[in-house]
């Protein structure tokens, strides 16, 4: 891996992994779909899988008294129900496919988010809940963005914002660790082939934008960063749509 790849990868990491801090999710939405383009589809799954769990732990102390604990529960139990099967497609499904796959769950849920956070409609209670776990967790395994699905969930139901942020980040460990662990069984573990200083590198990166993220939050509004966030996020989906397309045309 050249260095100007792999300095493009760890900036991609503290961008998404900051705006993780100020709003709760980022990694999915933003790490994934660049990531694929960068490094391929299965191994930048795996990547955004393995970020996914390590930010969120790292944030646990921070938010523990505001997590809404039965809300993890209702999505992160369907969630992780349909990962096996949703592991299987994707360990015999070609690269070119799995980056569609990314590119439409991305635009399709940014488009949703941006046509209902402008109606005065809730939608709350179990069976959201229930539907948003099992979206959540056949994007985490076949694209590794869960977070469009919450994202639209947050918005229907106008879930305010401090329980969201705290709620999202053990739904994250339990979703993409159970998602890493079984694209590692079906795929027989298709890591990046990283260097180790780079894997370090991540790690002291991912830690760094803890205290960034914080100091950004101070900062900046929070409909700021969501749009940001909108921005990036269909940036990404399209280059992610446009790899697809060539792969499959060859």
């Amino acid at each position: 891996m050249s260095l100007a790849l792999s300095l493009s990868l760890l900036l991609l990491v503290l961008m998404a992994a900051t705006i993780q801090r100020v709003v709760g999710l980022g990694l999915g939405m933003l790490f994934a779909p660049y990531a694929v383009v960068l490094i391929g589809a299965h191994e930048g799954i795996m990547l955004a899988n393995f970020l996914g769990t390590l930010m969120p732990v790292l944030l646990l102390p921070r938010i523990w008294s505001d997590i809404e604990w039965r809300t993890v529960a209702w999505i992160g139990l369907p969630a992780v129900a349909v990962m096996p099967a949703a592991a299987w497609v994707s360990s015999i499904s070609p690269p070119g496919p799995l980056y569609l796959v990314v590119a439409a769950l991305v635009l399709l849920s940014l488009v949703i988010s941006v046509v209902l956070a402008r109606v005065d409609l809730t939608v709350g209670g179990r069976r959201a809940q229930v539907v948003t776990g099992i979206g959540s967790g056949l994007g985490t395994v076949l694209g590794g963005v869960g977070g469009p699905a919450v994202t639209v969930y947050a918005v229907l139901s106008r879930w305010p914002v401090l329980p969201m942020v705290a709620t999202l980040q053990p739904l994250w460990i339990l979703i993409s660790s159970t998602s890493f662990a079984t694209k590692w069984a079906w795929d027989d573990g298709q890591l990046p082939d990283l260097p180790v200083w780079l894997w370090i590198a991540i790690v002291v990166v991912v830690v760094a934008s803890i205290g960034l993220g914080e100091a950004v939050q101070k900062r900046l509004r929070e409909k700021t960063i969501q749009r940001g966030v909108m921005v990036l996020g269909f940036v990404g989906a399209l280059l992610a749509l446009g790899t697809g397309v060539r792969l499959l045309l060859g």
